[in-house]
């Protein structure tokens, strides 16, 4: 959704920027010992006869290798999703998904590439080909060459002694072999999700969602059934039989993945914390992890150590079980110790002590500047505070690297953090860090000790006139402070702001404690704010607040009265060279002001920097309004930002802000000004997820919300909807078109569209959005296309059929249920506009919840009954060891995770 330069009169004369980052890289430790890489999840992995063990880092769309000596290096993906490449190096050839890997005794490597519906081959020498699938969106070809056959959805893979590859279509519901003279055929399933044909054909059997291969020594195909709870066989002479689940012994949840170890037994990764092991002497055992979730236990047994989440298994020929632990590769050797071999989670190689531009950060939240020049940076995904020193150096100054609550008076480079969300410098030199996951603001001194200076660390609503130490505060995520050292609290859990005077008891500056929008123009106490997360002070001491979901910034003068000064409140974009109060904003969560009276904003949602003049125009300052990276070195305009949070200036014109979703810290520096154009074009579309209202790729069936200028009636008008019939393609003189196909309408007004993409995307790579209005084309831009992209609806449903919230909160253990969007292709008919209706369809690819990080029970996940484009979930909510409060939510379909949400936990 790209946000259009700054235009503006063409005698006007505006600053402009160029930009460049000051820390954080690329870099995820490649050339260094694989234990302390960053690694994404991992959803494959496999060894060969060398030692070498290769896993796919999904996330981070390529894979890499761990050589026996421990050092992992990338062997295939540049690290951008696409499809290009073949012919060519693999380190330079793009990926989209790489899922199951696999190795052959000539050492040519494998690679399920899974959102290009293809099998990439990288041989020795490191070039890269296609070897399966011809990128369309299906599944035929059998008996003919298979570079030339479609393939749904490859995800994972094995190879047997002669050379055949065998590639389970998890959308297909199939597992397809490739012999090694190239040709493809089917071994099991029929193209159609169920469960039969135990006893005989495999090609006649019924599989749903295969996943997991693994052979044994006798050449039988073990697969991952893991839409029907077992594991399959198919032996020698073809037929299938159940091996595992179901009837057997064994129960089953999901099963994921399969493994064939040196005497014969089969393990299988569940949907749980556990490896499973059914030996050749009818056992069903444990051979990993316990019931509980979370990484410990290297260097003792498997069977008492903690996993995270298994997603795939491989055996080497020395007897070793390799395990794909979420973001770590764990080994267990011939005696049942465990270890890790790769992935270090931030805990390790983060980048200190060299420079900070090679640096490794995670999810940056703010930034601060002290007087020497260093910038610090609260470096959220690390669960630290890093300094970037005016020479270069980076180091950490506060937390280890666990996510948990720490001491007091310790040292702070070796005491933890929770979440720490924002940073800032008092008049003595002290750092205040907030520490969002433990709902309190914390102190490092000179002396390099740690203390709380507000909050109890319990999540809460406390009254005024308590003390900062007394005084609670739920998920602060900013704070501020103004020339006499006054502490100004960002709460945002509470959707308040806290004044803590350098002497004296805490009051509220803005914010009534209930989430919403209402009070401007009247006292800013008893005003609405909805979940703010930053506030900034000008020289004349009022108080600017981020209002982060009322989309709007909000001004406290010196009388007390709130008022808006940027952002009409609806989540969009647009508005550059008109009133501030008339532009679009989406989850703003930075702001700066300087002494001219220049407002600059981290328009977050749109992945831009703002800026408001004295005489309240708006501009874009930096940013395509892509989520993306690029543009070093050049004009901000031009540069790809992602997520762009706290920001701060320099007091000579710099602007700094955490480029929170590229990880790193950039900077925009003013160059000599220059008139800007006359003519401005119009503001361009801004399609988003109708749950999240997130930007970025758009899926097949996904519910969409548009924003723009003159795309419908003046007055809202809504579609009359019922279970029988199909939602039009035109709405009060309004279609949405993609790539030519009229897209069914939910809703249509001059500002807002809400419409449904339709199934037709599914395949692509791009489509072209056009709206038309009394069948003239409006306006239209370019998206990208996923297989899926996520977003969820921000009220979870507690077991009683109340809507879940802070005063509302559900128990350990009970059901709850979320509405979803995004979720891509189905296994039903995929019929665009059509209410669900029984029997109801389940996305293609696995759903999976989890909250802080804990995965939920999932009951049911399917097309919500009576709905168009919408999922529905239920769920069970972990426990008891939840701690109450705001919980972190994340919805992930296949390796698609949604934005977090929270839902409250008793």
């Amino acid at each position: 959704m790209p946000l259009v330069p700054a235009w503006a009169a063409a005698d006007s004369v505006r600053t402009v920027y160029r930009i460049a980052t000051v820390a954080g890289s690329a870099s995820l430790g490649d050339g260094g010992p694989a234990v302390d890489a960053q690694i994404g999840v991992i959803q494959g992995v496999a060894a060969d006869r060398a030692g070498n063990v290769y896993l796919s880092d999904t996330n981070h769309n390529c894979v890499r290798r761990i050589d026996a000596q421990g050092i992992i290096t990338t062997v295939a993906g540049t690290g951008t999703a696409g499809f290009n490449g073949d012919g060519g190096p693999a380190t330079s050839a793009q990926l989209n998904l790489p899922y199951g890997l696999a190795v052959d005794a000539s050492g040519n490597l494998y690679i399920a590439d899974l959102n290009n519906n293809r099998v990439r081959r990288v041989s020795p020498s490191g070039a890269i080909d296609t070897y399966a699938g011809s990128g369309g969106n299906g599944s035929s070809g059998d008996g003919g060459a298979a570079t030339q056959a479609q393939l749904l959805s490859p995800r994972n893979l094995a190879i047997d002694s002669g050379g055949n590859l065998y590639i389970a279509e998890f959308a297909a519901h199939r597992v397809r072999k490739v012999a090694p003279g190239g040709t493809i055929t089917t071994v099991a399933g029929t193209g159609i999700a169920g469960f039969r044909g135990d006893g005989g054909p495999g090609t006649v059997a019924q599989l749903a969602f295969p996943a997991g291969l693994a052979l044994d020594a006798a050449g039988n195909l073990y697969i991952a059934d893991s839409g029907n709870q077992r594991v399959r066989e198919v032996v020698g002479n073809g037929a299938i039989v159940t091996a595992a689940g179901g009837s057997t012994a064994a129960t089953l949840i999901t099963p994921l993945a399969v493994a064939i170890d040196a005497a014969g037994d089969l393990l299988v990764a569940d949907a749980t914390t556990e490896v499973y092991e059914a030996t050749v002497s009818g056992k069903w055992l444990t051979a990993a992890g316990t019931s509980s979730a979370g990484f410990y236990g290297d260097g003792g047994p498997a069977t008492a150590a903690l996993l995270t989440q298994p997603l795939d298994l491989a055996a080497d020929g020395n007897g070793n079980l390799y395990i794909a632990d979420q973001h770590r590769v764990r080994r267990i050797a011939v005696k049942g110790t465990i270890t890790t071999v790769a992935g270090a989670d931030y805990l390790y190689g983060i980048g200190d002590g060299g420079a900070a531009t090679a640096a490794e950060l995670s999810m940056p939240s703010a930034v601060a500047l002290d007087a020497a020049g260093d910038l610090y940076i609260a470096d959220t995904g690390t669960n630290r505070v890093r300094r970037a020193q005016a020479s270069g150096g980076i180091e950490t100054v506060a937390g280890n690297g666990m996510g948990a609550p720490g001491g007091e008076a310790t040292p702070a480079v070796s005491t933890s953090l929770m979440t720490p969300g924002a940073v800032a410098l008092d008049p003595f030199g002290n750092l205040l860090v907030v520490e969002t996951g433990a709902h309190r603001v914390r102190q490092v001194t000179a002396d390099g000790l740690i203390r709380t200076v507000a909050g109890t660390g319990k999540a809460g609503l406390g009254p005024d006139s308590l003390t900062p130490a007394e005084t609670e505060l739920s998920a602060p995520r900013g704070v501020c402070l103004d020339r006499f050292g006054n502490l100004y609290i960002v709460d945002t859990g509470n959707s308040r702001v806290l004044l803590a005077p350098a002497q004296g008891m805490v009051l509220t500056a803005a914010g009534n404690g209930a989430q919403g929008f209402a009070g401007d123009a009247g006292p800013a106490p008893i005003a609405q704010l909805n979940q703010p997360t930053a506030c900034a002070l000008d020289s004349a001491g009022d108080l600017y607040i981020a209002d982060t979901q009322n989309h709007r910034i909000r001004k406290v003068d010196a009388t007390g009265a709130i008022r808006t000064v940027a952002g009409n409140g609806i989540a969009g974009n647009g508005g550059d060279e008109g009133p501030a109060t008339a532009a679009g904003l989406q989850a703003p969560r930075g702001i700066a002001v300087d002494d001219n009276g220049d407002l600059y904003i981290a328009d977050t949602g749109n992945n831009a920097i703002r800026q408001v003049t004295p005489d309240g125009t708006i501009h874009t300052i930096a940013g395509t309004g892509w989520a993306e990276y690029s543009g070093d070195g050049g004009p901000a305009l031009s540069a790809a930002l992602n997520g762009p949070g706290g920001i701060l200036l320099d007091g000579s014109g710099d602007l700094y802000f955490a480029d929170t979703g590229n990880n790193r810290v950039r900077v925009l520096t003013p160059v000599p000004a220059t008139a800007t154009p006359a003519a401005a074009p119009p503001a361009p579309l801004a399609v988003m997820n109708a749950a999240s209202l997130s930007t970025g790729p758009v899926a097949p069936g996904e519910a969409v919300t548009v924003f723009g200028e003159g795309l419908g009636p003046a007055a809202g008008v809504s579609a009359i909807t019922d279970t029988a019939s199909q939602l039009a393609g035109s709405l009060a003189d309004t279609q949405v078109f993609f790539d030519g196909v009229a897209a069914p309408i939910f809703y249509a007004q001059a500002n807002q569209i809400n419409a449904q993409a339709p199934y037709t995307l599914a395949g692509k790579t791009s489509v072209n959005v056009q709206v038309n209005y009394r069948n003239a084309a409006v306006n239209s831009t370019v998206l990208s296309v996923a297989a899926a992209a996520p977003g969820v609806f921000p009220t979870a449903i507690n077991q009683d059929g109340s809507y879940n919230s802070m005063g509302n909160p559900a128990l350990s253990g009970s059901y709850l249920t979320i509405y979803a969007t995004g979720e891509g292709l189905t296994d039903g008919a995929n019929l665009t506009g059509w209410p669900a209706a029984a029997p109801y369809a389940h996305p293609l690819q696995p759903v999976r919840v989890t909250v802080s990080g804990v995965a939920a029970e999932i009951a049911w996940a399917g097309c919500a009954p009576g709905l168009v484009g919408i999922l529905q979930i239920n769920w069970i909510l972990p426990g008891p060891y939840l701690p109450s409060g705001g919980a972190p939510l994340e919805l992930w379909v296949g390796s698609f995770a949604a934005p977090l949400v929270t839902v409250w936990v008793q």
